[in-house]
């Protein structure tokens, strides 16, 4: 092969090479163009801290750190003896004011039939009363039969009285001993509802994290006895932190790429959810002060709030504080 032909090659070859650097610097332009990526990026998620609402000691606990629970699934147990005496005492409470109840009944209708007998008698009294007098006014009978009639009718007319009073002080202590009956229902149910704290169950699907429950341990109301943290994505989702110099054509619903170094062979698909209101350093605990005499500018970051497909981690393999890259597609809609 003379000279001429292997000039020719390797001015072909150097040519390809060139053209295919142009192609590919040329897309790599291009996808950089409609694509903004970062790999500042943490995964996040709800944490569910599992707590006793009730004082008493622990009689046991069914749960270790990073075992899966369902929900409903019982992590521990607090002695309930006390409440159980509780709810005897309430119901012994619930018993005595029912018994103090139908008492005041029977009192009340006691009085109203030794009401109705009286009522009976002044009648009959009115009616002796104005036979008498008649008959006096016809001077059939001494004074002393009338004013003998007179009394028996006055001592009727205060019988009645005291017995109608009678009735109203003892539906009086009824309506008392209703409100009585009523508070101690109230007072059994809370007794009751205090007995079924005494087992503590897992609020939702997840991971148990963070245990500190021992048997034995004498805990008090919102004490925290665990954590569980649900690895569903739809408890998960992922703060991404751009440069305020990317995120001129990011939108929420638009698709994203995420990459993690826990599986670095499969890639997770999501959807910007949301964009945040301010940068990071807006809502940090010291919010810097710009107002001094030397002042160097900085580009800022925006935390822009990624929802994982659910679909998308059958394993669970995404966990809470993973970092995450993140590559948003600006043409989707």
């Amino acid at each position: 092969m003379d000279a001429n032909i292997r000039k020719w090659i390797a001015l072909t070859i150097l040519l390809l090479v060139v053209t295919a650097g142009g192609i590919l610097g040329w897309e790599r332009w291009r996808h950089a163009q409609i694509h903004v990526s970062t790999e500042d990026a943490y995964v996040h998620g709800d944490v569910f801290y599992v707590s006793s609402k009730i004082p008493g000691a622990l009689l046991s606990v069914q749960v270790d750190d990073n075992r899966s629970v369902k929900q409903g699934d019982v992590i521990a147990d607090i002695d309930p003896r006390d409440f159980d005496m509780a709810i005897s005492r309430a119901e012994a409470a619930l018993k005595e004011a029912e018994t103090a109840l139908e008492t005041d009944r029977a009192v009340i209708a006691q009085y109203e039939a030794q009401v109705k007998a009286i009522q009976s008698q002044l009648d009959l009294a009115k009616t002796e009363k104005e036979r008498v007098v008649a008959l006096y006014e016809r001077q059939s009978i001494p004074k002393q039969r009338l004013d003998q009639v007179v009394s028996q009718e006055d001592v009727a007319k205060a019988q009645v009285t005291a017995g109608e009073k009678g009735v109203k002080a003892a539906q009086a202590r009824l309506v008392v001993d209703v409100a009585k009956v009523e508070t101690a229902k109230v007072a059994l149910e809370t007794a009751r509802l205090q007995r079924s704290y005494c087992t503590i169950t897992a609020p939702v699907d997840g991971i148990v994290s963070r245990k500190s429950a021992e048997v034995g341990q004498v805990v008090t109301p919102g004490q925290p006895l665990c954590a569980v943290v649900p690895l569903d994505l739809k408890e998960l989702w992922i703060d991404a932190n751009f440069k305020e110099t990317q995120l001129r054509n990011v939108r929420p619903g638009q698709r994203v790429w995420i990459s993690a170094d826990i599986d670095p062979h499969h890639q997770f698909q999501g959807v910007v959810e949301s964009i945040s209101a301010g940068t990071g350093a807006a809502f940090s605990l010291l919010p810097p002060e710009n107002a001094t005499g030397n002042w160097v500018k900085i580009v800022q970051r925006v935390p822009v709030r990624i929802r994982v497909d659910s679909a998308g981690d059958p394993e669970h393999k995404l966990r809470l504080g993973l970092s995450v890259s993140v590559e948003i597609d600006t043409t989707s809609k």
